[in-house]
């Protein structure tokens, strides 16, 4: 029997890359959020940074 191999098209490329794309990008949003988050909490609460 033949394995089948894995045939990059352009779509597939893309698709791939979109994808890297969006869990970066939501990576990225999701902890800029939680750091928004803190530092709001942060300073309702008076609390100094040093």
């Amino acid at each position: 029997m033949w394995a089948m191999l894995e045939h990059n098209c352009p779509e597939q490329l893309v698709m791939k890359i979109n994808t890297l794309y969006l869990t970066v990008f939501t990576a990225y949003k999701i902890n800029h959020l939680i750091n928004e988050t803190a530092i709001i909490y942060l300073q309702a609460n008076n609390f100094v940074l040093i």
